[in-house]
């Protein structure tokens, strides 16, 4: 666990404590992966409740805090040891059921809104190997099923047979629902997979990763099967060539906005800018869109230990589209694409 922005939001907001009912913040702090929880982060030790599905492993396995079982008589004899004045809590996470809890056990205080996500931006280590083990147990099961891809199949068939080929080479399960789009389907960046056959000489989509120990990997590969048209070639082509781009544009000192600026700028010079619809990447780690966002606007400066995605497309309705995505690490000197054999 790098602390580096979580003790920077107690140090600039003046903070008692940092309330988390979050899975994301409870599995970072304390390695639980209890679907249910109350932790309390001060700035020198932390706290964590859990009722009796999870107390056992706990109190056995929790790091980085005291465990509690969260019966009502343990969470007011400890509401009555603390007098917190200024409480941070985690805007992406935290409902208004839950933030009428706090209130109600911590009345008068001052709430501070916080990004949950930021105190997760930097990686450690052990972190960077669980992502990449879900990348190379997601690349390997791509190339394992790909092969086996015949026209006639559906979408639901591919989505069925990576997934369960990601789960056979160690995957938990995947990160999140695949996307596989074939034909005219490709057009739409988020396609849920369909009972629409694949197609011969035709763009396949497959946006797709598994989840190792808690982390996650996030992959588009674009392809196609027997030949296609020279326009669809053309675009694939181009896409290829922008992420290569932005991949290689990250670097510690840079800004996010200048890779998605770079990727960008390629495409609109070959005169397909109108069909990039959206960002060019995110961070990736427990949640699978992460910080920092990667995108024109995002004024993030990438660090060593930040894990991003880089992911040009191309959409044209009725015709089809092309993503090229790419999990990345920035390194001390350059960058590590962590999903083929690239560096800096």
């Amino acid at each position: 666990m790098n602390r580096k922005y979580l003790d920077k939001a107690f140090f600039e907001h003046n903070l008692d404590v940092i309330i988390s009912f979050s899975y994301q913040t409870r599995f970072w702090f304390t390695k639980i992966t209890a679907s249910d929880g109350i932790l309390f982060i001060e700035k020198d030790k932390a706290f964590l409740f859990v009722d009796g599905r999870y107390i056992e492993k706990a109190e056995k396995d929790a790091q980085n805090c005291e465990v509690f079982l969260s019966i009502k008589a343990n969470l007011d004899d400890f509401f009555q040891k603390k007098s917190y004045k200024k409480i941070g809590v985690e805007t992406e996470y935290l409902t208004i059921e839950q933030f009428d809890k706090i209130k109600n056990w911590f009345p008068n205080c001052e709430f501070v809104k916080l990004q949950a996500q930021l105190f997760r931006i930097l990686k450690t280590e052990n972190e960077i190997a669980n992502i990449e083990k879900a990348v190379r147990i997601s690349i390997n099961a791509y190339n394992k099923i790909f092969p086996k891809i015949t026209p006639g199949m559906t979408e639901k068939d591919i989505d069925i047979i990576l997934n369960h080929q990601m789960r056979l080479l160690g995957a938990e399960k995947e990160s999140f629902d695949s996307i596989i789009a074939t034909g005219a389907n490709s057009a739409m960046p988020h396609w849920r997979a369909s009972s629409a056959k694949i197609l011969d000489n035709d763009l396949l989509k497959i946006d797709f990763g598994a989840l190792f120990d808690g982390y996650c990997a996030d992959i588009t590969r674009t392809s196609y099967l027997g030949k296609i048209s020279a326009k669809k070639l053309e675009i694939l082509e181009i896409v290829k060539k922008a992420a290569e781009i932005g991949r290689k544009k990250v670097a510690p000192g840079i800004k996010t906005s200048e890779i998605d600026r770079a990727c960008r700028d390629f495409i609109t010079e070959k005169g397909y800018g109108k069909y990039f619809v959206h960002s060019t990447g995110h961070g990736v780690g427990i949640d699978i869109h992460e910080l920092p966002v990667v995108s024109l606007n995002s004024q993030t400066i990438l660090e060593p230990g930040m894990v991003i995605t880089v992911e040009p497309g191309i959409y044209i309705p009725g015709l089809g589209g092309a993503r090229i995505e790419d999990v990345v690490l920035v390194t001390e000197s350059g960058f590590r694409t962590l999903s083929r054999n690239e560096k800096s």
